[in-house]
């Protein structure tokens, strides 16, 4: 995987999942566009509502809700948060949040059931290159590393996987303009893509149609509505549903009182990767 300072955002996803497989719970997804320096847009808060409905081939639909919740404040700092309405398995929901502070130095993951949280403190932006590592090894951070392909590996889905139909062939979306509309009092440009499969593409006996419906609110550079539906996966909204312009509280942006905090230092180690 390669990962360079600029991509903090794919930095910060290994540190995600490193603490999901310590804490064995869901951890929400990296704070979007995050850049670890001053923001390029208005500060804000806003919190979507995630419908999913997925129908079987007896009839029998599943739905699952869930909410998210972003906030960028004016010095750069990010935070993303899931939380689950649909428990399944008799799971307990929960809130599991993702935050960075670039002012701090630090990127931090916690989760409401278990009240626990991990706070790295990251390298000084100097000295961002190669790997590093936590004291414990648990988890690793790259920087401008880059893993050497196994020897005759191409770009391509691997011989026989079944499913996965090459870039170069899959076929061009329709894009139809949307124009604007208000959104939760944002004003919001929309387009929807159109994407056919035809018989045979994929082992089809008859065509697949598949849309995405998308607004953006080009003040925030944020969609503020997405709708995506395909008879293979089915119908998925994430629509905006409450929105707070401004700096948020800077508490946002920390592990909530009472919880118990690891905090990692990293350093330097050689880089590994699987081969």
């Amino acid at each position: 995987m390669r990962m360079t300072a600029r991509k903090s955002l794919a930095v910060f996803a290994l540190v995600a999942l490193a603490y999901a497989a310590n804490s064995q719970a869901p951890v929400a997804p990296p704070p979007p566009d995050c850049n670890c320096g001053p923001s390029d847009r208005p500060p804000y808060k806003a919190e979507f509502k995630i419908t999913s409905v997925q129908t079987l081939a007896n009839g029998t639909t599943v739905t699952r809700e869930s909410t998210e919740t972003d906030a960028v404040d004016s010095q750069g700092r990010r935070m993303h948060s899931i939380t689950d309405i649909t428990p399944q398995f008799g799971s307990v929901p929960g809130t599991f949040v993702n935050a960075n502070d670039p002012v701090g130095g630090t990127q931090s993951s916690w989760d409401s059931r278990t009240k626990k949280a991990r706070v790295t403190k990251m390298p000084p932006k100097d000295q961002r290159d190669g790997c590093w590592a936590n004291d414990s090894g648990t988890f690793r951070m790259s920087w401008n590393a880059h893993p050497t392909p196994p020897a005759g590996s191409g770009s391509g889905a691997a011989a026989g996987e079944i499913g996965v139909m090459p870039a170069s062939k899959r076929p061009k979306p329709e894009i139809e303009d949307l124009g604007t509309t208000t959104i939760e009092g944002l004003e919001a440009h929309g387009r929807r893509l159109t994407t056919t499969y035809q018989t045979g593409e994929m082992g089809n006996d008859a065509p697949i149609v598949t849309t995405q419906e998308d607004w953006t609110s080009s003040e925030y550079h944020i969609s503020v509505r997405q709708v995506t539906d395909d008879p293979r996966s089915g119908k998925r909204t994430r629509e905006l549903v409450d929105f707070t312009p401004g700096e948020p509280d800077p508490a946002t942006f920390q592990p909530p009182e009472g919880f118990d905090v690891t905090t990692d230092e990293l350093h330097q180690v050689t880089c590994s990767f699987p081969q």
